[in-house]
C-alpha cells in the first residue's frame, strides 16, 4: 500500500483524538535516576518473600524504608 495522498478527514482527526492509552505521569511521579543493586541469591530471595507476602513489587520493597521516612 502507498501512502495516503489525500489530506485526512476531521473524522480521522477527530478518530486520533480519541484513541485512548496509558496516561502521563506527573513529573513528580517520574523516576529517571536507576541503580543497580547486587545481591546474593539468599537476599534476593528473602526480598522477594517479603515483598510477595505485602503484595508488593520488588523495587518497592526494597524503597519501602526510604519511601516511609520521606512520607513522615
Amino acid at each position: 500500500m502507498s501512502k495516503q495522498e489525500r489530506q485526512r478527514t476531521a473524522a480521522q482527526i477527530q478518530a486520533d483524538k480519541a484513541r485512548t492509552g496509558r496516561p502521563r505521569k506527573a513529573k513528580a511521579a517520574k523516576q529517571s535516576e536507576r541503580i543497580t543493586v547486587h545481591l546474593t541469591s539468599a537476599e534476593r530471595k528473602r526480598i522477594e518473600k517479603l515483598a510477595k507476602a505485602e503484595g508488593i513489587s520488588l523495587p518497592a520493597m526494597i524503597m519501602k524504608p526510604w519511601r516511609e521516612e520521606g512520607a513522615g
